[in-house]
């Protein structure tokens, strides 16, 4: 299974990836700290994926809206309002942050059923 994860602050991308990794050994991990550096990791087979709201180069409001067209979950982690998202984003799987590991671990095993329903 190959995650995404984007995230700006590297300490958070991977504390989340270390959560993930712990409760999945075997899936493999992708990071990127912005919308355009993500869409490019799209076409590698990621499978499912969480979303920081604000990065570097501005909302992942674009990305979650291609990731949806693709049919791929994802979930936002993040501690931004959604007041401004875009065709039914804001109801859209959140983590706040701060979160707790066991916040990922619940969202990665509803991600994993999701992806295999």
């Amino acid at each position: 299974m190959r995650i995404l994860i984007v995230e700006d602050e590297p300490v958070i991308a991977l504390e989340i990836e270390t959560i993930i990794q712990e409760r999945l050994p075997h899936a493999e991990t992708t990071m990127a700290c912005s919308v355009c550096e993500a869409m490019a990791l799209l076409d590698s087979g990621v499978e499912l994926a969480f979303l920081d709201i604000d990065v570097t180069d501005g909302k992942t409001y674009p990305l979650a809206l291609e990731l949806r067209l693709r049919r791929i979950p994802f979930v936002f982690v993040s501690g931004a309002a959604r007041d401004d998202a875009p065709d039914g984003l804001a109801e859209e799987r959140l983590v706040p942050k701060p979160f707790a590991p066991g916040d990922i671990i619940r969202q990665l095993d509803a991600l994993a059923e999701r992806r295999t329903n």
